[in-house]
């Protein structure tokens, strides 16, 4: 077993091919996806070097597409830090934002100052229809945004991980007609998936690991921040119009998180709830995730 104490990415789960039960790393089914997919032209891995070769270095020699891989403690570029401005103590080698930024300087989008797709590796259900769909929206607003995230209606009050969706005002020109529940303030429940599609150059990136550190937004240790960063940015109102007026909309939000990035953050309102099924090691989720990966090719 190739299994580190707390490295998830190769935390083995279950699915069933041709009627019998296989087990891989739960980063191999987002690999899976991303190989098949004709739209991705390369793929740049950013973690634990030496185990992800060992467990993984043979099933990524099958594939004709050129995957890489980087080692999550290897310092950030000096040239990388002076072309984003990286301040070090707010973007660490080590950090998501520090593996973001390392991520991207080694791709060929990062040459031509363009969007790339960043994909986690904790998201096993999401498929390759689902990137292909969001990239395809995502590359016509690409101009217009430095971040586009698939915002991802899930049409309950909770999911099937029983986790609850941010309830927001779909006021966007992406139209979901017929889908989704709406409560009785006209709101939809939102939550994000594993996908992003940005271009480091057109945001600070030293905003990146706060934003992650603030992604469970219902959290109630986490809104205290939050509210605090907003009424910093401006918006004072954002408690009151999220809990008491209940009207708080997808373009406000937009607004809020565009300021706090210093760089355009578009939201697509898209359906595929299995995309946001990610693995945050606990039992449970382990324990739904793999069933949900068995039934999924029954």
């Amino acid at each position: 077993k190739f299994i580190e104490v707390g490295y998830r990415p190769l935390r083995e789960f279950k699915t069933i091919k041709d009627g019998k039960v296989e087990k891989k790393p739960i980063i191999q089914f987002t690999l899976e996806k991303l190989f098949a997919c004709d739209l991705i032209d390369e793929i740049i891995i950013v973690g634990h070097q030496m185990l992800l070769e060992q467990r993984l270095g043979k099933f990524i020699e099958k594939f004709e597409k050129p995957c890489r891989l980087i080692n999550q403690n290897s310092p950030i570029d000096p040239e990388v830090v002076k072309r984003f401005n990286i301040i070090r103590r707010k973007v660490k080698y080590n950090t998501i934002a520090g593996n973001l930024i390392k991520g991207y300087a080694a791709t060929k989008a990062c040459k031509h100052k363009a969007h790339a797709l960043f994909v986690a590796s904790d998201s096993p259900l999401t498929t390759r229809e689902f990137i292909e769909h969001f990239l395809a929206a995502a590359q016509k607003y690409q101009n217009q945004a430095a971040i586009l995230f698939p915002a991802i209606l899930i049409d309950a009050d909770k999911d099937k991980l029983e986790r609850y969706p941010l309830k927001l005002k779909n006021d966007t020109e992406f139209d979901l007609p017929g889908l989704g529940l709406k409560d009785i303030y006209g709101r939809q429940g939102f939550r994000l998936s594993s996908l992003m599609f940005a271009n480091p150059h057109l945001f600070d990136i030293n905003t990146a690991n706060t934003a992650y550190s603030l992604r469970k937004a219902l959290n109630p240790n986490v809104q205290l921040r939050l509210f605090r960063i907003t009424r910093n940015l401006g918006y004072p109102n954002v408690y009151s119009k999220y809990f008491i007026r209940k009207d708080l909309s997808i373009k406000e939000v937009e607004n809020i998180t565009s300021a706090f990035f210093n760089g355009k953050l578009k939201l697509i309102p898209m359906t595929g709830e299995e995309s946001t099924y990610d693995y945050d090691g606990t039992d449970f989720e382990y324990r739904m995730i793999n069933k949900m990966l068995q039934t999924e090719n029954q």
